[in-house]
């Protein structure tokens, strides 16, 4: 059951009954929990870095450290 939570952030993931990623690359909060995807490769991490998002969308880690 996907959950309509108050947003901490201003992704539309957020408000969107059924979002096509896991975790919102903004604040990696579940944004859809019928979404499974578990450990990821760290190429993909890598690429999600480049994009410059935040969060990994499959599984929720934490990618970019603000200094």
């Amino acid at each position: 059951m996907t959950r309509m939570v108050q947003p901490s952030c201003d992704n539309m993931n957020h408000r969107r009954t059924n979002s096509p990623v896991a975790h919102c690359p903004q604040c990696g909060r579940v944004v859809n929990d019928r979404i499974n995807r578990g450990r990821c490769q760290e190429e993909r991490h890598a690429e999600a870095r480049r994009r410059q998002c935040e969060y990994c969308v499959d599984c929720g880690e934490h990618l970019i450290i603000r200094r």
